[in-house]
């Protein structure tokens, strides 16, 4: 106790910290940080004196020094975010055990909880370098201190997969490639929601996400499934049948010649008539000068082969065209059905189409 108070006496602002160490634990809160803070300061106040008595230790760079004054007045006053980046910018500068154990703290303060377990191991090798066994002793101590409470609360994430690892595989938690060493090792995460994706050529994408709390273990299994190709059959491609074409020209021929006849019978039926002055029974002159006859028999013979060309002419037309109606390609598959109607007049022929394409 003697001790103790001379050294109050010598090094005022450790007593400070000895003297809230005690607020806090009287008013029931957690008294472990200031254990943290105070154990800086007083690194800061031997390492002040050491230098005052011609000790040998290692010089920091004023501006880091002056950064971390800095950071830790913004975090005594509760300005956990500027006073933060006050140590990482001190820590830029001139990496000091001291000031990694404050972003330890920052980090721990935003739930970087891995964060902030890795600063405390980071922490205990750059001390190694510190100069004075009792104050490295210290910030040992409080990096020590530092893992024994953080490590408990640890979320930790298992990646196992299902089999052996394949080809070019791929594994990436929260966005950021792992590697595939890894998978099987326990790693320390941050509390919250942990996605884990994996890929390889050959296989189905594998994605699922957890959710993680504070000391607690969870397991995420990758279990990849090959990719089945998947055989596209082309629709078949429609096209008119030949023999539409065929009989669609056979229907055109036929009815060209059945226009012909037709036209040959309308021929002799003027020249019948003016020759008889249309009544071929009385009008026309006698057998020695004319005989109807002849003509007659070309008007029947025309008349048949106009008949019997045109309605075989239009049936083949009827025909062809149905084929071309089938041989369209079509969205959805129709229902085809064409019926062709024939019909003939005294002069006249042709064909109705009927029916559903």
């Amino acid at each position: 106790m003697t001790h103790s108070r001379s050294f109050e006496r010598r090094y005022p602002s450790v007593s400070v910290c000895n003297r809230g160490a005690l607020a806090g634990r009287a008013a029931g809160g957690v008294a472990s940080r200031w254990p943290v803070l105070c154990a800086l300061v007083a690194t800061l106040v031997l390492t002040n004196s050491a230098r005052a008595q011609g000790g040998s230790t290692s010089v920091p760079d004023p501006t880091a020094a002056a950064l971390f004054q800095a950071g830790r007045e913004l975090v005594e006053q509760g300005e956990w975010k500027e006073g933060c980046a006050k140590f990482e910018a001190s820590m830029a500068l001139y990496a000091a055990a001291s000031t990694l154990l404050n972003l330890a703290r920052c980090y721990e303060h935003d739930g970087k909880l891995t964060l902030a377990w890795s600063a405390y191991q980071r922490a205990l090798i750059i001390n190694r370098e510190t100069q004075g066994e009792e104050r490295k002793k210290a910030l040992d101590d409080v990096a020590k201190q530092g893992l024994a409470d953080i490590e408990p609360r640890l979320p930790r994430l298992k990646i196992l997969i299902s089999g052996s690892a394949p080809a070019g595989l791929r594994v990436t938690q929260n966005g950021k490639d792992i590697p595939v060493a890894l998978l099987g090792t326990v790693i320390p995460v941050d509390p919250g929601q942990q996605s884990v994706v994996a890929e390889a050529p050959g296989f189905e994408p594998f994605r699922k996400s957890v959710t993680v709390v504070e000391g607690k273990l969870e397991v995420i299994t990758l279990a990849l499934q090959k990719r089945v190709p998947i055989e596209v059959t082309p629709p078949p491609t429609k096209s008119v049948p030949t023999w539409a074409w065929i009989s669609g020209g056979a229907g055109v021929l036929l009815l060209t010649g059945a226009a012909a006849f037709r036209v040959d019978q309308a021929f002799v039926e003027g020249r019948q008539d003016g020759i008889c002055r249309g009544d071929v029974e009385k009008q026309c002159p006698p057998k020695s000068v004319y005989d109807p006859m002849e003509d007659n028999r070309r008007k029947n013979l025309d008349s048949g082969l106009f008949i019997g060309l045109g309605t075989v002419g239009v049936i083949g037309l009827g025909v062809a065209i149905a084929g071309f109606v089938m041989g369209q390609p079509a969205k959805k598959k129709p229902t085809h059905s064409a019926i062709v109607t024939p019909w003939i007049g005294p002069t006249s022929l042709g064909a109705g189409v009927g029916g559903r394409f």
